[in-house]
């Protein structure tokens, strides 16, 4: 039981790592605001949530993953800088 523990507590602090020293910076175009960001998994791949600043009801997301250093969504071009 002891191993398991150990190996539960250790996934957990994998995870807070990830969460606050791994995050992505993403840069939104002119009109654009980010609105969140969620991790997926234990990977290092992020969910990026968004809304256009003169639609702040409409939720929009996209993936990103560590080799993405751009995204190009409907012609305006998010910037991800990792650290």
């Amino acid at each position: 039981m002891g191993f398991l523990k150990k190996a539960l507590l250790g996934s957990i602090g994998i995870k807070t790592y990830q969460n606050v020293y791994n995050r992505p910076n993403v840069n939104p175009p002119a009109g654009f605001v980010i609105r969140g960001m969620k991790q997926q998994g234990l990977g290092s791949k992020w969910k990026v949530e968004y809304s256009e600043e003169d639609q702040l009801n409409v939720r929009k997301s996209f993936v990103v993953s560590s080799s993405c250093r751009s995204m190009n969504v409907g012609g305006h071009i998010f910037n991800i800088d990792w650290p």
